[in-house]
């Protein structure tokens, strides 16, 4: 049903309608006038009375908002943990009802009928340089139903236009999946795929001059037990590039593999400096990724930040157990754990029954700021395990969650066992949620085709000029559904201008006509920006995919990879003037500690005490604030007496408040 229709029918209905009888009226009387307009037949004008009568009736019955109405059926829909996909290909082909016209003359980079670009969190697809090119690789296959032509696409943006599509992989004869991008030496590119075989492990493709020229390649293989190495992740670092990481798993007994120190699928970590010839250290297992940190590392779950400098990071989590950040500030010679979620079992296997609790979905992504602090974005998801093996997840969940190393990890406590309901996140770690409006709410028919949360796949860029945090993701859009009434994913946007404290207001970045039936998912964004912010990201008409969950959405179509730019935030207005303030105040009440936030707009000195109602001092110490930005102070409250106290930040004649209530 077209938008303004359905719209103005909501309208009309709210202003006339009050029982069922006058919704059969205006049931019979839409059906005369529909008829008459269209001249449609009488099954389908069944169709379409049947629709209006349902619609209306539930409108009737249900005032509140769509996600709180559903909230108890979906809590009843949970669904086994998903498997990751490697080969699996569907048989199933059927046409598209819809046509390529009513979409936008969108940037195309190229087309894929295969559609599984990641099991999970994304790689690095797309780089732009510091001329104005880019550079782009998906996994492209064309031949369907069963792609033997498998492999990379590339294409390179001159600064004006994309080249001709590519119709063979960058690999040639190498059948190839899950391709990772990046710069690559003063002018040069690479790229890493997998070749899904112990005798190919992962091969690397590059060339000295981006754009041009012919590919060179060298093959990485795992350790001598399991030689077969599986989707990988890389980036580079060095003023010039030439520092080569890779982050990849050992293939799991499930894709022909065996255990490796203790896993079942070893994420290991290799580094180059001299183009492959020799790797120091090699598919090392790294303490803080172990099998004493976590149970398992599935496919995808994992991802890069880009390097600044040579610091470098990456996030790791399966959604069950711990979410984790291994970060170095040494090229990779040294790195120290940090939990951004932090599960109630980190070896949660299904053995011991959970009831319904708050975790994350495994789309992860990460960034690194001008000071060198990590920030991470992955989607909330709602578990439970049966205690006899099982492990489910509820396909319904909604929000995208968000942490930097300033902050305490996200626990369930944080992130809340809310399935639709996303306002049981504590609101510090909130980015973002689905957003209904007074016409457009969820729609009563979701389609959980990604094994993610509604809102989910973020990306997160950072502007290191203007120190603008800018965070990508897709998500469920109420307003744009396909004929069967199932919601289209589009790419939205949010910005921050202080480090993740605040953010901007939600902005679809698909809101148009010609998207009423485009699914925009897989962003992949550019580390780097011009006077733009680029992401390449995977769009077609059918909701969901063809490769995955079994049986799959729908069959394999044309899809587009398509070149998505935004404008950079400038001009921010200016703050008022003030040089402390304290922006939370969390848990509150609290019994044994509690967490502060303060901001400050450069370095200095500050004295943070707590008052009692009676203006007693109770605590001092003095707090040194080494930079401009958002700092986290934790208070020790286990000596204090139940009551209402007042967290105190004062510098010079400069004194902010925040009241506290201590259990």
């Amino acid at each position: 049903m077209p938008l303004k229709f359905r719209q103005r029918l909501n309208e009309f209905y709210s202003f006339f309608l009050q029982d069922f009888v006058k919704i059969s009226i205006l049931a019979l009387f839409l059906r005369w006038k529909i008829s008459i307009k269209f001249n449609l037949n009488h099954k389908h004008m069944r169709r379409i009375v049947l629709s209006i009568s349902m619609v209306l009736l539930a409108l009737t019955v249900f005032s509140q908002s769509a996600i709180y109405r559903q909230e108890a059926r979906l809590g009843k829909i949970f669904l086994p943990i998903g498997e990751p996909v490697e080969d699996y290909v569907n048989m199933h082909v059927e046409s598209n009802p819809f046509v390529n016209a009513i979409k936008a003359p969108d940037l195309v980079a190229g087309k894929t009928k295969y559609d599984l670009q990641s099991n999970y969190a994304m790689g690095r697809r797309m780089h732009v340089f510091p001329d104005g090119t880019i550079g782009a690789v998906w996994t492209m296959g064309l031949v369907d139903p069963t792609f033997p032509d498998r492999g990379t696409g590339y294409n390179y943006f001159n600064g004006t236009s994309w080249g001709p599509f590519p119709t063979s992989r960058v690999e040639g004869a190498v059948r190839t999946g899950w391709p990772s991008y990046q710069p690559y030496g003063p002018n040069g590119e690479i790229i890493v795929s997998h070749t899904g075989s112990a005798t190919g492990g992962l091969i690397f493709h590059w060339r000295a001059t981006k754009g041009t020229g012919a590919w060179n390649s060298f093959n990485l293989l795992g350790p001598a037990e399991v030689p077969n190495l599986l989707w990988p992740r890389m980036i580079t670092s060095g003023e010039n590039n030439e520092t080569i990481h890779v982050i990849v798993l050992t293939a799991p007994s499930a894709n022909g593999g065996v255990p490796y120190q203790g896993l079942d699928g070893a994420l290991v970590y290799s580094r180059s400096s001299d183009g492959g010839v020799t790797w120091d250290p090699r598919n090392v297992v790294l303490d803080g990724v172990s099998a004493n940190d976590l149970l398992r590392v599935r496919a995808d779950t994992y991802a890069w930040a880009a390097a600044k400098g040579e610091t470098i990071a990456f996030v790791v989590g399966d959604g069950y157990g711990d979410g984790i950040v291994m970060k170095s500030e040494d090229n990779g010679d040294n790195w120290t754990k940090m939990l951004y979620y932090e599960s109630i079992d980190k070896f949660m296997n299904g053995s011991v029954e959970y009831p319904q609790h708050g975790g994350t979905d495994s789309y992860q992504h990460a960034v690194i700021d001008d000071l060198g602090r990590v920030h991470v974005a992955v989607g909330k998801q709602v578990h439970r395990t049966d205690g006899l093996g099982g492990m489910f997840y509820f396909p319904y969940s909604n929000g995208l969650l968000y942490w930097n190393e300033t902050m305490a990890p996200l626990d369930t406590t944080k992130v809340g066992s809310g399935i639709l309901d996303a306002s049981t996140i504590n609101p510090a770690y909130k980015l973002a949620e689905v957003v209904e409006t007074a016409n457009d709410s969820i729609s009563g028919l979701l389609t959980p085709n990604y094994y993610a949360s509604l809102t989910s796949m973020p990306q997160l860029v950072f502007d290191h000029q203007n120190k603008i945090l800018y965070a990508f993701y897709s998500a469920i859009t109420p307003g744009y559904v396909n004929s069967n009434d199932e919601n289209y994913r589009h790419i939205w946007f949010r910005f921050s201008d202080d480090y993740g404290q605040t953010w901007s207001p939600y902005t679809d970045l698909h809101n148009d006509i010609f998207h009423l039936f485009s699914e925009c998912v897989y962003p992949s964004a550019s580390a780097t920006i011009n006077n733009k912010v680029h992401l390449l990201y995977q769009s077609d008409n059918f909701i969901g995919g063809s490769n995955r969950p079994d049986p799959p959405a729908h069959g394999h179509v044309d899809n587009d990879m398509v070149h998505l730019s935004i404008n950079t935030v400038v001009g921010l207005k200016e703050q008022a003037a003030q040089i402390i303030g304290i922006d939370q105040v969390y848990p509150n009440p609290a019994r044994n500690e509690a967490w502060v936030t303060v901001q400050v707009d450069k370095p200095m000195k500050a004295e943070v005490s707590i008052v009692n109602l009676i203006g007693q001092q109770v605590f001092k110490n003095t707090q040194e604030f080494g930079f401009g930005g958002t700092h986290r102070l934790q208070l020790d409250l286990s000596r204090f007496d139940a009551g209402v106290y007042f967290v105190r930040v004062s510098s010079g004649n400069q004194v902010v408040t925040r009241k506290i209530v201590v259990q």
